[in-house]
């Protein structure tokens, strides 16, 4: 488990250009929420959006 934080430490150094410092100093919980944010269009529809939809669908 331990090599599994150092290699995402290790990513987030060359991936990220964050320091050694900066990571360590870092949220991890915070961090890892960050970096599995999804963009708008991959996250699942929310309640009043899918409501528009159908909203549009019935007017067509």
């Amino acid at each position: 488990m331990l090599e599994d934080f150092d290699y995402q430490e290790q990513q987030m150094i060359v991936n990220a250009h964050m320091s050694l410092e900066d990571y360590e100093n870092t949220d991890y919980y915070r961090l890892v929420e960050v970096m599995s944010a999804r963009p708008k269009d991959k996250r699942p529809m929310s309640l009043w959006d899918f409501a528009a939809s159908l909203d549009k669908t019935e007017r067509r």
